[in-house]
């Protein structure tokens, strides 16, 4: 597993109701628990608001610590296809 820099500090709570608004604790605390920065859990939130655009323009998806905290932030999403 790599290593942090300083500059790569663990997100913190805070820092993750800045980038994806209020979130219940538990999720919170699973998005922590990933070890995530904060320019990953934005690159999630990213791809979890556009990720058919992002996969057509990048040609690629998600992946790694990324792709975890694109499932965490997606489990309580209703599923539409449900109605």
């Amino acid at each position: 597993m790599p290593t942090q820099t300083p500059t790569q500090q663990t997100v913190t709570r805070d820092q993750v109701i800045e980038i994806c608004g209020r979130l219940d604790d538990m999720r919170i605390a699973s998005i922590i628990a990933t070890g995530a920065t904060p320019a990953e859990v934005m690159e999630a939130y990213t791809w979890l608001g556009s990720d058919d655009y992002l996969a057509a323009a990048t040609h690629r998806q998600p992946s790694g610590r990324v792709a975890r905290l694109v499932e965490v932030l997606k489990a309580d999403e209703p599923d539409w296809d449900d109605r």
